[in-house]
């Protein structure tokens, strides 16, 4: 009989909780934030999450967040980019220096055109860097025309529109070939960081609580504890976020069927699949791969 620690893992819903970014109340359980452009100071995130965008960010000082279950940091002054299905956070504030973020819609940024390998690094979870945002790579220069401009109904909108594909394009070529985000061993608690990168690792295999737990030799209730303190989630939703992650990647890259694709994803049954890929994506698996497809 399972144990209330793996029975937990069945929670998969994400609470609905609110985080900041600048003045916006954002909802951790949007599927997109849509094609959007802004800036300002904020704290660590609370909630790790994802959403269906290519998200480009930049900054004067270095960024630190957790991808996919990894450390990594973005070099001050760089432009970063990655595809943000994959959970990711912010665990370092800013110390009171401006972020500037741009999202654009995955299936949008398809119809662009991009290079071929920059897609697959993103689909890879890879976080492209660009070592210095500058020129027509600017966006912290851009986003003052941009955050407005983008609004539905803004009479130049498709001007902005036109720049920010300009915009995306440069992007992908520049970081194309170019370096990706280092690891680094920063101010997340290290156990955490460890059991978020070993059910990144795992999350396609029957995972239970207390195997998370005995990889950082804690007792199963503590490390719900700290692991839902830290990242503002339980374990069973992170390790959702990262199935979920794994199926929207071979959805997109690959022409397997849907009930192989939940296999690999790591999820028991077909209708379990089903019912989380919705209730994290607002669509049906076969839905969204004909969204993507082109």
């Amino acid at each position: 009989m399972p144990s209330p620690y793996d029975r937990m893992i069945g929670d998969f819903l994400l609470p609905r909780r609110p985080f900041f970014r600048d003045t916006r109340i954002m909802d951790a359980t949007r599927s997109s934030f849509d094609l959007a452009c802004w800036r300002g100071g904020v704290p660590r995130m609370s909630v790790a999450h994802t959403h269906d965008d290519l998200e480009f960010n930049t900054a004067p000082v270095e960024l630190e967040y957790l991808v996919d279950g990894r450390q990594v940091v973005i070099p001050a002054g760089a432009l970063a980019v990655f595809w943000a299905a994959r959970p990711h956070q912010l665990v370092r504030d800013s110390g009171g220096s401006e972020l500037t973020w741009l999202t654009v819609p995955l299936a949008q940024a398809r119809g662009w055109r991009l290079p071929g390998e920059f897609l697959a690094r993103m689909f890879a979870g890879d976080i492209a860097v660009a070592e210095a945002a500058r020129g027509p790579l600017d966006l912290a220069e851009r986003v003052g025309s941009w955050g407005e401009e983008l609004r539905p109904g803004h009479p130049l909108r498709r001007a902005a529109v036109g720049e920010v594909q300009a915009f995306v394009l440069r992007a992908a070529h520049a970081t194309a070939a170019g370096a990706t985000a280092g690891s680094v061993a920063g101010g997340l608690r290290a156990d955490v960081a460890d059991m978020a990168a070993w059910i990144a690792e795992h999350a396609a295999e029957d995972v239970s609580v207390a195997q998370v737990a005995a990889h950082v030799h804690l007792h199963p209730h503590h490390a719900m504890a700290v692991f839902r303190a830290a990242l503002g989630v339980t374990i069973g939703e992170y390790l959702a976020q990262c199935r979920i992650a794994r199926a929207r990647e071979l959805l997109l890259t690959t022409d397997e069927a849907i009930p192989d694709i939940a296999v690999s994803a790591g999820f028991g049954s077909l209708s379990q699949f089903y019912a989380r890929f919705r209730d994290h994506t607002g669509e049906a698996p076969a839905a969204y791969r004909r969204r993507h497809a082109g």
